[in-house]
């Protein structure tokens, strides 16, 4: 036999032996499901991100009468705004939002 058909012979094997062991390896992946169809890989981080969705839900529904007309959560609708759809282009804007920020940073982390 020739040695380059017993390489590709072996490659091939061995190709189909890891494809093998990583398509086992992902059917037997347990997942964990939001309501909202995010999915994670175990229970603890499914418990924290709902704590923070129903802590955090009406930030990314403005139009809801949760809060003031200026506030929602303590946040500016203006902070709301650039956060969920303008962005902040420039260093100036970052600076006027930062007490926000971190507001918005002890929410998620309590």
């Amino acid at each position: 036999m020739d040695i380059t058909f017993i390489a590709i012979a072996i490659f091939i094997f061995v190709a189909i032996a890891f494809l093998t062991f990583y398509l086992f390896k992902s059917i037997n992946k347990k997942s964990f499901t939001a309501e909202d169809g995010s999915v994670f890989g175990n229970q603890p981080d499914l418990d924290l991100y709902e704590r923070l969705y129903d802590k955090t839900n009406s930030l990314f529904c403005p139009d809801d009468d949760n809060g003031s007309a200026e506030q929602i959560l303590g946040f500016e609708k203006s902070f709301i705004s650039k956060i969920t759809k303008d962005g902040f282009p420039d260093l100036k804007t970052l600076i006027i939002y930062r007490k926000q920020f971190k507001s918005l940073s002890d929410l998620i982390n309590t």
